[in-house]
């Protein structure tokens, strides 16, 4: 097997997790309710926008902080959309876990 070859067959190792089964699952539910999942999209667009300006040094103003604060806890009074951002966590964890392993079994190509 080639080196591509066992990319694509950890890919789908990754796709047969129940982290990313499950995520996808709820992930397709958000997506079936075009008025929450447009929620969620505003609000990360928002808080994307907001890390960009954080990691060019610019300080988040309080009312940006406060209507991120207030649309999240709008967003979380949903049970599927806390059930979401749960899978989206697991699924975060098991993505840089695997980083983690990568870069760790890579730190002779990476470290000078």
């Amino acid at each position: 097997m080639n080196f591509y070859d066992k990319i694509h067959a950890l890919v789908k190792d990754l796709k047969d997790t129940p982290e990313y089964v499950n995520y996808m699952a709820i992930k397709a539910k958000v997506k079936a309710d075009a008025e929450l999942s447009q929620k969620i999209k505003k609000f990360r667009e928002c808080q994307r926008a907001e890390q960009l300006k954080y990691i060019n040094g610019t300080q988040m103003e309080e009312t940006t902080k406060n209507e991120l604060q207030q649309q999240y806890s709008l967003l979380i009074q949903n049970p599927l959309v806390v059930e979401f951002f749960q899978a989206e966590i697991k699924l975060d964890v098991l993505l840089a876990d695997m980083q983690k392993i990568l870069g760790e079994s890579l730190k002779d190509v990476v470290e000078f």
